[in-house]
């Protein structure tokens, strides 16, 4: 029997077993969950002075499917204010909250039920709640696990959870994906239940609230945050707006997520540059829509800035756009305005637009892909390319117009762009207008 005490309560918990309980197959980080969730509801929910009790059981049911017969039952049961009428049929939908909560004061996500039963039947067991029926008020519920492991197979015997609570969270399962994704939140079911649904198409890291999370993404690489906004120390709307004014992280797309559901909530959030903003409770589907077109966006704009547009496209008519996007606006209209300048170099581009050598080139790198280097270049050549294909001047006027002094150095660089010289461009271009001509 322990004591344990928590915000000036004292709840009895006890643990008991019957004789040879054997083992079974399970996951431990991820069954940790469903009893951690099933003990913080009990807790939530007892009175000073209640009690808990966890039994261990073996036993046998005939009428069950196969794999159930045998099993190994947990058992929580507590001196709570028992589940409403209305709940039990709902207990373990996704984001149901019941009256319980209301007539305790004490709030929930509807997500942590949902989960434990998600991570049970990976399991293949089954869990239950009911309210007790030995004249006690109070809850109990009730979880049945197979014995041995015939029902697994071979992936999920190998199977090992990677999860480390508090940073990368996994479900045991790999993804191919790149792209990284910061959950802000101080719930931790939030995280779990985004990462359980999502986790094979992104991987997601937990920070507890904006301060954590400002730290994390200063010291790591993120692809978008999805963030709650009541949070301790720092608050959403406090970290969304230290993310839009620090010029190493402003360009990070930010999904806000939040309970209230009034406009001027959601106005707040915008204004101060989020991305996008779910109210609790959200779509997974919503979510995973909304993640899918801000990282699109993201790939867009990297593809667009990298130089490789269309040979016949004007360079200075690339409309910009976005949060990010004054900063890439500045960079292409200097390099537009100077692209005759042999002289111009990328010291002159950072005091042009005001910004350090080191920090343009990690913004170039997060937002285009590129260095700022790579950047000039490929809008010189695409100039060139455009100029040739118009055929108006010839090659040495052409390489004095964007920016080389020697015609043997543009030559070198615009071979290394296009895969062929300057006067091969212009025949494939020419022998390409006769085809289209012939074919019309």
């Amino acid at each position: 029997m322990y004591d344990l005490t928590a915000q000036e309560r004292s709840i009895t918990f006890i643990v008991s077993a019957d004789d040879d309980v054997p083992p079974v197959w399970i996951d431990r980080m991820q069954f940790d969950k469903v009893i951690s969730n099933l003990l913080s509801n009990a807790f939530k929910f007892c009175d000073d002075a209640g009690e808990i009790n966890i039994h261990l059981s073996q036993s046998h049911d005939r009428k069950a499917r196969s794999s159930l017969r045998d099993f190994v039952q947990i058992s929580i049961t507590d001196t709570g204010i028992g589940l409403q009428k209305d709940t039990l049929k709902h207990l373990f939908d996704r984001f149901y909250q019941g009256t319980t909560d209301n007539i305790s004061h004490v709030e929930g996500t509807g997500i942590g039920l949902n989960l434990c039963k998600m991570i049970v039947d990976m399991h293949h067991g089954i869990i239950m709640g009911e309210n007790r029926s030995d004249g006690i008020t109070g809850s109990i519920f009730t979880i049945r696990l197979p014995l041995g492991n015939s029902h697994l197979s071979l992936d999920e015997i190998d199977n090992q959870t990677e999860m480390s609570i508090g940073t990368k969270l996994s479900v045991g399962r790999r993804t191919s994906s790149t792209f990284n994704i910061l959950v802000v939140d101080d719930d931790e079911e939030i995280p779990q239940f985004i990462n359980q649904e999502l986790g094979k198409y992104y991987h997601f890291t937990m920070s507890r609230n904006g301060k954590e999370g400002i730290h994390e993404l200063l010291a790591n690489n993120y692809n978008l945050v999805i963030s709650d906004v009541m949070m301790p120390e720092i608050d959403g709307f406090t970290m969304l707006r230290m993310i839009r004014t620090n010029g190493n992280l402003n360009h990070i797309p930010v999904i806000l997520l939040t309970s209230k559901n009034d406009i001027g909530n959601r106005l707040e959030g915008l204004k101060h540059g989020a991305d996008a903003y779910l109210t609790k409770p959200f779509s997974i589907d919503e979510l995973h829509a909304t993640i899918d077109n801000l990282i699109k966006s993201r790939q867009m704009l990297h593809g667009k800035y990298s130089g490789k547009q269309t040979s016949n496209e004007q360079i200075n008519d690339i409309e910009v756009k976005g949060n990010d996007e004054q900063l890439m606006e500045r960079v292409v209209d200097n390099i537009n305005k100077h692209i005759s300048d042999s002289d111009f170099t990328i010291e002159t581009l950072c005091s042009e637009v005001g910004i350090s050598r080191a920090n343009l080139h990690r913004k170039m790198k997060s937002i285009a892909g590129i260095t700022a280097n790579d950047l000039m270049r490929n809008i010189r050549m695409e100039q060139a390319g455009r100029l040739l294909v118009e055929n108006k001047v010839n090659i040495t006027q052409i390489a004095y117009s964007v920016g080389y002094a020697s015609q043997t150095y543009f030559s070198t660089a615009f071979k290394k762009y296009y895969g062929i010289s300057p006067t091969e461009f212009i025949e494939k271009h020419n022998v390409e207008i006769a085809q289209q001509e012939n074919e019309s």
